[in-house]
């Protein structure tokens, strides 16, 4: 009976945490510090955010995160789960500063994100792919949604960032 009880409240417990890092998905405190995520074992590391139009601070960029030296990024994804709808421009970036383009950008073909498209969509041509923007030293992650027109009432996509750290035995 008591084991019973406890496993309804760590489930009761676990499903209150999953609708809390959804609501709170990039709701970074100003001033934290971030450390390059670094694995010890030889494995792809990642960075996985979700990204909403009305993000604290998201027309400025927010930091998520920070790259080692020499990482090579593999592949970013995202997967666009409710379309941004400002009237005018939708454009979603994510670099190495705060204007957050280095990475990928709404400029470039196959290296930008289809705002207005609930799709999941795989990013071939982004600049920083492989180790162009960590060749010479770690790097902050930032990424940025700015708008036009009549400001979104929705939006909210999926980004996910594959990368090998520089460990090579």
């Amino acid at each position: 009976m008591f084991h019973r009880s406890l496993r309804s409240a760590v489930a009761v417990c676990a499903l209150a945490l999953v609708g809390l890092s959804a609501a709170y998905a990039l709701n970074v405190p100003t001033g934290a510090i971030f450390s390059a995520r670094l694995n010890t074992t030889q494995q792809v590391h990642y960075y996985r955010l979700v990204v909403n139009f009305n993000d604290p601070g998201i027309a400025a960029g927010v930091k998520f995160g920070r790259l080692p030296a020499n990482t090579y990024i593999l592949s970013i994804d995202a997967h666009v789960k409710t379309v941004f709808n400002a009237a005018t421009t939708n454009v979603l970036t994510m670099g190495t500063s705060t204007t957050a383009t280095e990475i990928f950008d709404a400029a470039t073909a196959n290296a930008s994100i289809n705002e207005a498209s609930a799709t999941v969509q795989h990013l071939t041509a982004a600049a920083g792919l492989g180790t162009a923007v960590t060749a010479s030293g770690e790097v902050d992650l930032y990424v940025k949604y700015t708008q036009s027109g009549t400001a979104a009432t929705t939006g909210q996509a999926v980004i996910v960032v594959a990368y090998i750290p520089d460990n090579d035995l």
